[in-house]
């Protein structure tokens, strides 16, 4: 977590601080004072740049700005080495935003008033975010604690780079980002493509109950490991559509004929059983409102990549993957050459624990 974070002239003089709310300093003026001294010695004594410095806990990073009249140090401290990484990208944003928010004042001599800074909280604010720092604190305590949550990862969401990781079980790092930042692009692709919508998150939940959340943040991906207590692995796996291999659904219509009776959770507007082939074997339309028959035969593109991450990130079978959008969600349930599609409203369906029970209620009828 950021423990301190200031904006620095050449002069030494502190036009912006920020800290926690936990934790506000009363000594800001001294401790940038002695940062700027510091730096201000490697530059003039050593001809070089202060990048980072390290303290007996807390580690101190430094980017300078040199291309406005007034040449500025961003400085951020920590006490978590592990996240120098993601603050150095943290810290740049700071410094474009800041920059460009106030370029006219640094375009010209200092005058001592420092207020008109104080709005900068605000980029703060979405920068935080835009990082995943907002849910930092929380989620580590709720790991330690030994809660449903087992790890979180900061995922680089182009080429899959983890900026930090914290888990208190095993995680595969490599199989979870290379394999997480794909299921995302082909799940933006199908919403955007058919759905007009952005994607904010997306689920895998394996038959052992161990979930995989996945957020899309501005800058990064949050994936969030958690394991439920059902253990309904064996059960799952005895149903007959696991009985059959291939693409093709021998006894199509016997197959949609098992939910033809079915009780469905009111939650549920669209209900579609679809082969490994796109054909619409079955289908039942609660709230036609916005019909997804044209939407769903792409659906098996994104549960085919889900099964694929979830037997290679967790060495189990898929129970169901789901897509979180801006209006709709799509739980989409693994019956092996079959997928069964349940879309909802996302206001319905952001509860991953809902999104369990809804598509266990629908497996329990069908054994």
């Amino acid at each position: 977590m950021i423990d301190d974070l200031f904006v620095i002239t050449e002069g030494g003089q502190l036009l912006y601080g920020w800290h926690p709310e936990e934790r506000k300093d009363e000594k800001d003026d001294l401790i940038t004072g002695f940062l700027s001294a510091l730096n201000s010695f490697a530059t003039y004594e050593r001809g070089e740049d202060i990048k980072s410095l390290k303290l007996k806990e807390t580690h101190i990073i430094f980017e300078k700005f040199e291309d406005v009249f007034q040449k500025l140090t961003f400085v951020i401290t920590t006490k978590n080495e592990g996240m120098k990484e993601l603050l150095h990208s943290v810290i740049h944003d700071v410094m474009t935003d800041f920059t460009d928010l106030f370029r006219d004042d640094l375009s010209r001599e200092f005058d001592g008033e420092v207020t008109k800074f104080q709005k900068f909280d605000l980029n703060i604010s979405e920068i935080r975010k835009a990082h995943g720092l907002d849910a930092f604190d929380s989620s580590l305590k709720s790991i330690d604690n030994k809660e449903i949550l087992k790890s979180i990862m900061f995922i680089e969401p182009r080429g899959g780079h983890i900026f930090y990781i914290y888990a208190k079980q095993y995680v595969n790092k490599e199989k979870a980002s290379f394999l997480l930042p794909l299921l995302i692009n082909s799940a933006r692709l199908l919403y955007k493509s058919n759905l007009r919508e952005k994607v904010r998150w997306i689920l895998l939940n394996t038959t052992r109950n161990e979930n995989m959340l996945v957020e899309i943040r501005n800058k990064l991906l949050i994936a969030r490991q958690y394991e439920l207590a059902e253990n309904f692995e064996e059960e799952f796996l005895s149903l007959e559509f696991f009985k059959s291999n291939g693409k093709y659904v021998k006894k199509p219509k016997k197959k949609a004929k098992m939910f033809e009776e079915m009780l469905w959770d009111p939650r549920i507007k669209q209900v579609f059983l679809v082969d490994l082939v796109g054909k619409i074997l079955f289908s039942k339309l609660f709230d036609d409102t916005q019909d997804c028959s044209d939407y769903i035969p792409e659906t098996i593109s994104f549960l085919t990549s889900s099964k694929k991450a979830s037997e290679e990130i967790f060495n189990r079978t898929l129970f169901n993957s789901t897509i979180g959008g801006e209006t709709l969600a799509t739980i989409c349930m693994n019956l092996n050459t079959c997928g069964l599609i349940l879309i909802g409203s996302i206001n319905d369906f952001s509860d991953f624990q809902v999104i369990q029970k809804i598509s266990s209620d629908v497996y329990k009828q069908l054994l």
